[in-house]
């Protein structure tokens, strides 16, 4: 059921930067993409994230952990790939769920938040409005 669901989107020839330091998280997020056929890309830091942004005009959706190691925070790397690009989507990801958690998130430039543990169809729905800027979610 939740494949059949998943494969109701198709973003093939679009890419998603996924900023995830924890290994079962990103392998988790490239599972569940991998059927929508987006090209993916894993980066572990912030830091990473705003030089990949910076190498790679391509990307289409950023999917962000807000609390990344290596010196700079997800809510600095949305500054600095903001920054950069002004209609990047990116998607704030954070197990802190509080609305001062959420509105930093998107103080910092991240257009939506998700609370982690993810919920599948809420990143699915997410990912397909900011990536085709509408609200017509196929949910």
């Amino acid at each position: 059921m939740v494949v059949r669901s998943i494969k109701k989107y198709n973003w093939k020839g679009k890419k998603v930067l996924i900023v995830e330091d924890d290994a079962a998280g990103s392998f988790l997020l490239s599972e569940i993409l991998t059927h929508t056929q987006i090209e993916i890309q894993i980066v572990e830091s912030g830091k990473e994230a705003v030089d990949i942004c910076r190498m790679d005009p391509d990307i289409n959706i950023v999917l962000l952990d807000m609390h990344t190691p290596g010196g700079m925070s997800g809510y600095d790397a949305a500054k600095e790939i903001r920054k950069m690009y002004k209609i990047l989507p990116i998607i704030a990801q954070s197990a802190f769920i509080m609305t001062e958690d959420k509105e930093r998130a998107i103080e910092s430039g991240c257009n939506a938040h998700i609370s982690k543990p993810l919920n599948t169809f809420e990143l699915l729905g997410t990912m397909h409005k900011l990536l085709y800027n509408t609200d017509n979610l196929p949910i």
